[in-house]
Order: structure tokens, then C-alpha cells, then sequence
């Protein structure tokens, strides 16, 4: 896009937004004017910016859960995020996961979107999901961070905060039973230990016997059940007035097939041509919520972590260091051909050693807020891979193996950066910032393919590489307060996505992708009882990263550029003591540029220019919607009833634009009626999850080898009831 292009769509873009902040300024004045009531919603604050702010004041898209709209909606991981923040997509692909923001984040080793968990950043998004217990809020920031959050937060990032430990004893302890014979026990406890000590530990263990895919292989059991073990430990200490410490140790583990693939799509002529008859004749299934898995499908994930935070106020500064030390172990076995014959499976084992340092100085006065920091990330990923088939040897299926092994696929990132707010008047305000990153990756990789059949064994890679790069990204942003409860921003943003090497391609590299992104906004509390978010936004992408499978292989390629622009708004409202709404809408409108590619399912039509197609995951509208009526019962204690709606139009899994590799529009309602005592001390919760049992695709992939599209189905719906008690401060 030409700068006159750009600049013209700024304007609009900024036109839009601008027109509701002032329509709406005077409402939020009129509103200040009105006698003084107590306000219906409560203020969230936030530290998305490193420091603390209201939600309503950050200068950005931002959205934050706290505990006790996350008990309320049942929220238990990133699936139920997603339907209730704008624009956020969460789901499985090949055992691992993947988090999209506003059609952002393609999983490679580089993931798009930055995750943390109280300040440590998670350089794998496959982790995302296995903390989530006693949560003090989820923070979600749309856009690109490159300036605080710096590497591969080119779509946004997803922080999450555990409650911290007390100075007086609490804690509850959760049962709960669902459908699919789920069974889940959660406890915590807090409490002091001594004067200046204090504690917190929290444990779950979610065990489910069925599942909720159907295996049609006589005799199997079904996928998507197992168990899950969590448990969290955190100390804080203050040993002086200007010092504190906290130590944090993680542990979860994951058993069972939690994972599955089914059959979208199957054409016979590229199973003949690729070798493999036997997939003509066997027995698959199209049906949601069924598929065919012999011998079997299996996980075990273990991470652990140790992360230690030290804060000591100098004086004119804080000093802050946040060190942590993680650990995660992957196995994952999986058929991949889903009929009853067993034709191809795969054994994935991965070993990934993280350790990473930030440190943080933090300053303010009467005009001015800064952040000076620094961080280091080391990591060292061992990986081996089996992959069982039929090759073809003088037109007869012959078994093979293919072997990929990475003893050495380590990194090393180094970043500074400095950001500050200043604040030019009682209503005005500019922010900098700039971030240095430096980036190296060692890899070897040693791929053979195997015939067991006539003891052959074939090296298709047996190269070391080491791999440079770096980035100076910057942000800039300005905001007025048009109002005393309302404000409007203007930002651009750099952001800086690390490139990497594709395993199974033997050391192909794929570059660096950078974006530069622009934003107008608006937010406002009106009465103390609704706030509003709006926002306009422009991306610009450069080398553009993009998941593929070519064959049987999973690759990453550079897509050149691409464009996103989008719309989102956001709004909370509390009618009256009974009843609140919230909801928002997001619209995109995303495009490839020159993208010269060839479809494995569709050959005879020869490389295509995909220029102007959708980006994947990238829905032109999603809708959340929420209801909740609060009211007094006889019996004592108060009854919330609640229902969420989640629409998501047609979204397209891979960058051809064909309706085969889309999940049609489709709506997700979720139903929650919750009971509270009087005092607090016990709880009850009736739910649905996914109560119409809308059957969706939450991500597919296209197959060349076995001429097959395959894709992982949305969790089947699921009733269940938990019961809560709880004890001491709250």
C-alpha cells in the first residue's frame, strides 16, 4: 500500500473513531455532571504497561478478566477466552496450540503472541492452557507490543496473574462433575507466615474417563479424555519496608489424548497417487465428533517452572528483576491416517530447557513515567519424530519410516528497552519507546527415511546452521482526555517476529517478520456504570509467516506482505442492581499481497497468486454477547443466571479461498447459573458449555500426500455442576 493510501485510510480510520469519541464526549459529560452515585463497576487495574492503570486509561486495545467474571462464565482455559474477549482465536494444531489476536500468530517455533504468567514470559504457547488455576485476572492486549513485550507479540499478548499470596488466612475447595465423567477437585489455601512471610499454594486434578470424540475403531477408546494435574506455590516476603520477594514454583502435567484430528475432506486420485490405495477402501468418517484412531492416540506433557521476582525501591527508582527457569517435556503419539487400517501414525517426543532474565527500572514524577529495561533468553530444544507409512516400491505399499531428529536447536535472545509517558498537560499526554533485539539460533538436524522391509536407510539432511537477526522496533502515542470519563488515542507501533528453520525441509530458514501498525481509540465510563472501548487499526506486514503442510509436513513460509484493518468495539454496562450486558464486535478485512503458491489439492491448477485472499483465522465478523439477571432467592443468598453468545463468520485455515478449507459462520452459547450464600462462604454452579452442541472446526489442514483435509472439532457440549466452599478473608 502507497503512502497516500496509507494516509487517506489513517484519516478514515481516525475520522470514525473520532466522531464517536466527540458524540459520545458529551454524554460522559453529562453523566459527570449528575449527582453523585456509588458506581455499579467496580475499576479493574492493570499493569499491561509495567506499571499500574486502569483498564480505562491505558493508551490501547486491552481487555482484563478478573476472578470473579472468570468464575461467573466458568472461564477454565484459553477455549472459553476466546468467546469473551474480541477478536482472540484459540485452538489445537498438529498437539500443540495456537493463539490468534486479530488473525495474528501462525504456530512455528516463533509463536505470534506473546504469554506470561505474572511478568515470566512462555516462549511456548503449548503452555498456555496448563496453568490456569486461582487466577487474580487475565490481561489481553490487541496489537503489536514490540516496544514493552518485544519478541513474537506481533498479534498481542495474553498475560496471566495468579493471586498473590494474604496477610490473613482464606481458601476454598471446588468439586465439580460434567458430563463425559469429568470429576474436578481444586483447592487452595493463602495465609502469613510470621511477620514478614507470607503464602499461597493452589492445586486441581481434572480427570475425565469418556471422551467426547468417538472412536469408531472396534474396541478403542475414545479421545479427548484423561487427566490433568496442576499445582502452584507461591512465597512473598518483604524483608525490609524497600525490598519484596517472590518465589514462584510451577508443576502441571497433562495424560491422555487430549488431541485428535478428524476427516473434512478426501479425494481417492491423490491417495492413489500418493502411494497409499488402502486409504481408498478403508473406513474413515466425515460426522462431527467421530473419527477412526488404530492403534491409538496419546499424551504425556509435564512443565515445570521456578521463577523468582525481587523489587527494591531506591528511592527515585523501583528495581525490579523477574528470573525463572522452565522445563517442558512433550510426548505425543498420534494416528494420522484415521481410518480403522493402521497406515500412518507418528511418535513426536520434544525436550525444551528455557531460562530468562528481565530486569526492570521503573521511575515517575509529577509529569513524567519511565521504564528502562533489559532481557535475556537462553533455550535448548531437543526434538525426534517417527513417522510410520506405506511408500510406494513397484506400485506395492511398503512400510517406511521417516526420522527427524534435532539434538541442537538452541536460542539466544538479548533485548533493551526504554518507554516513557509524559505528560504535557492536565488532559494531554505522548509516549515513547524503542526496543532493541538481538536474535541467534543454532540448529543441526539429522533426517533419514527408513525401509525396515529391506534394511535400507537414506539421509535426506545431516546440516548445522546458525542463523542471525535483530530489530529495532518502536511505539509512539498520543492521548487526550476529552472528557474527565472519557479519552482518545492515536498510536503507531512496530512490532518484530523472529525467523527460524523448518525441521523437516532440512534447515530451510524463514525470515524475520515486522509489522508496523497504527491505531486510533476511544474510551469512556459513563455514570459509573457502563464503559466503552472503540478502536480503528491498520497493520502492515512484511514477510509475512505462514503455517503449511507440504505432503506430510508441517513447513513455515514467508508470504511477503500482508494487510489487516479492522474495527473493534468493546462495551460493558450495568442496567441496574439486577441485570448487565457486555459485548463486543470486531470486524477485519485482511488480505495477502503477492503470495505465489502451489495447492497440493488442487495441482492441476498450477502455482496461484493468492494476493487478496483472507489471511487464516481471520473471520470478517465476530460478535460476543453477554447477559447476566442477579436477583435475591427464598432460600437465601442471591441466584445469577447468565448466558454468553459467540458468533464467528466464515473463517478460512489456509490461504487458497476455498470454501473446502473454511468452517462456516457459526454460534457458540454458553449457559451459567450461579449461587452465592449470603456471606459468601458457599457456592454453586449449573453450566453448558457449548449448550445448542454446535458442531465447528477450530483448525484444519490440507494434506497433499494422502489427499486429505483434516480438522479438529470445537468440544461437543458438555453439563456439569461444581459446588464451592470457602473460608476465611475474602
Amino acid at each position: 500500500m502507497t503512502m497516500n493510501k496509507k494516509a487517506q485510510l489513517l484519516r478514515r480510520l481516525g475520522a470514525a473513531v473520532a466522531a464517536a469519541a466527540f458524540a459520545t464526549s458529551g454524554v460522559a459529560e453529562e453523566a459527570a455532571a449528575e449527582p453523585a452515585q456509588d458506581d455499579l463497576i467496580e475499576e479493574i487495574v492493570v499493569t499491561a504497561n509495567k506499571r499500574s492503570q486502569s483498564v480505562q486509561d491505558v493508551a490501547g486495545s486491552l481487555s482484563a478478566l478478573v476472578a470473579a467474571e472468570l468464575d461467573a462464565r466458568g472461564i477454565k482455559d484459553m477455549y472459553d477466552i476466546q468467546f469473551a474477549v474480541p477478536s482472540l482465536h484459540f485452538g489445537p494444531q498438529l498437539g500443540n496450540q495456537k493463539i490468534t489476536i486479530r488473525s495474528i500468530s501462525e504456530f512455528n517455533r516463533q509463536p505470534g503472541v506473546a504469554v506470561s504468567l505474572d511478568g515470566i514470559y512462555q516462549s511456548r504457547s503449548s503452555t498456555a492452557h496448563l496453568y490456569q488455576l486461582d487466577l487474580e485476572r487475565i490481561e489481553v492486549l490487541r496489537g503489536p507490543q514490540g516496544t514493552l513485550y518485544g519478541r513474537n507479540s506481533n498479534g498481542g499478548a495474553v498475560n496471566f496473574i495468579s493471586a498473590a499470596p494474604t496477610r490473613e488466612v482464606e481458601g476454598m475447595v471446588r468439586v465439580g462433575y460434567a458430563q463425559y465423567d469429568e470429576t474436578k477437585i481444586q483447592a487452595v489455601y493463602s495465609g502469613p507466615i510470621g511477620d514478614r512471610l507470607a503464602f499461597r499454594i493452589s492445586a486441581d486434578r481434572i480427570d475425565r474417563g469418556e471422551g467426547w470424540v468417538e472412536n469408531l475403531v472396534p474396541g478403542a477408546k475414545d479421545l479427548m479424555r484423561g487427566e490433568s494435574d496442576n499445582v502452584r506455590l507461591r512465597l512473598a516476603a518483604e524483608p525490609t519496608e524497600n525490598v519484596s520477594v517472590d518465589l514462584m514454583y510451577v508443576r502441571s502435567t497433562v495424560e491422555g489424548p487430549h488431541e485428535h484430528l478428524s476427516w473434512v475432506t478426501f479425494d481417492p486420485a491423490l491417495a492413489l497417487a500418493g502411494g497409499t490405495p488402502q486409504l481408498v477402501t478403508a473406513a474413515k468418517t466425515f460426522e462431527p465428533f467421530e473419527t477412526h484412531v488404530n492403534p491409538t492416540n496419546d499424551s504425556d506433557r509435564e512443565f515445570e517452572l521456578v521463577g523468582l521476582t525481587l523489587e527494591w525501591d531506591i528511592g527515585w527508582a523501583t528495581l525490579k528483576s523477574i528470573t525463572s527457569q522452565q522445563d517442558f517435556d512433550d510426548f505425543v503419539e498420534a494416528d494420522r491416517d484415521l481410518t480403522d487400517e493402521p497406515l500412518f501414525d507418528i511418535w513426536d517426543r520434544s525436550t525444551i530447557d528455557t531460562f530468562t532474565q528481565e530486569i526492570n527500572l521503573l521511575g515517575s514524577s509529577d509529569r513524567l513515567d519511565w521504564v528502562l529495561g533489559a532481557f535475556y533468553l537462553t533455550e535448548e530444544w531437543d526434538r525426534f519424530i517417527v513417522f510410520n507409512n506405506q511408500q510406494p516400491v513397484f506400485g506395492f505399499p511398503v512400510p517406511s519410516q521417516f526420522v527427524f531428529t534435532q539434538p541442537i536447536m538452541d536460542t539466544d535472545s538479548l533485548s533493551w528497552f526504554l518507554d516513557a509517558t509524559w505528560e504535557l498537560t492536565d488532559r494531554a499526554r505522548v509516549s515513547a519507546g524503542v526496543r532493541r533485539t538481538e536474535d541467534e539460533i543454532d540448529e543441526y538436524h539429522f533426517n533419514q527415511a527408513l525401509l525396515p522391509l529391506f534394511n535400507l536407510a537414506f539421509t535426506s539432511c545431516d546440516k548445522a546452521e546458525q542463523l542471525d537477526w535483530d530489530a529495532t522496533t518502536i511505539r509512539l502515542v498520543g492521548q487526550y482526555d476529552v472528557s474527565d470519563n472519557g479519552n482518545v488515542y492515536v498510536s503507531y507501533t512496530e512490532g518484530y517476529k523472529a525467523g527460524g528453520v523448518a525441521p523437516i525441509e532440512c534447515n530451510v530458514p524463514y525470515e524475520p517478520e515486522t509489522v508496523d501498525a497504527y491505531e486510533v481509540g476511544y474510551k469512556a465510563t459513563f455514570g459509573g456504570s457502563t464503559t466503552l472501548s472503540a478502536a480503528a487499526f491498520y497493520y502492515d506486514y512484511s514477510d509475512f509467516q505462514v503455517s503449511q503442510i507440504i505432503g506430510i509436513s508441517p513447513v513455515t513460509r514467508n508470504a511477503g506482505d500482508a494487510e489487516v484493518r479492522g474495527l473493534e468495539l468493546e462495551l460493558s454496562s450495568t442496567l441496574t442492581e439486577n441485570w448487565m450486558v457486555s459485548g463486543a464486535v470486531t470486524l477485519l478485512d485482511t488480505e495477502y499481497g503477492d503470495f505465489i503458491n502451489l495447492d497440493g489439492l488442487q495441482a492441476e491448477l498450477g502455482f496461484q497468486n493468492n494476493k487478496g485472499n483472507p489471511l487464516n483465522n481471520a473471520p470478517k465478523t465476530s460478535i460476543n454477547l453477554g447477559v447476566a439477571y442477579t436477583t435475591p432467592v427464598q432460600w437465601g443468598g442471591r441466584l445469577t443466571l447468565r448466558a454468553d453468545t459467540a458468533y464467528r463468520s466464515r473463517t478460512y485455515f489456509r490461504e487458497f479461498k476455498n470454501k473446502l478449507d473454511s468452517q462456516g459462520a457459526y454460534t457458540v452459547v454458553n449457559l451459567n447459573a450461579n449461587w452465592e450464600s449470603e456471606d459468601g462462604t458457599w457456592a454453586a454452579r449449573l453450566f453448558a458449555r457449548n449448550a445448542t452442541n454446535e458442531a465447528y472446526i477450530l483448525y484444519l489442514l490440507g494434506s497433499s500426500g494422502v489427499g486429505a483435509r483434516y480438522g479438529s472439532w470445537g468440544p461437543a457440549r458438555q453439563v456439569g455442576v461444581e459446588v464451592t466452599r470457602r473460608f476465611g478473608a475474602r
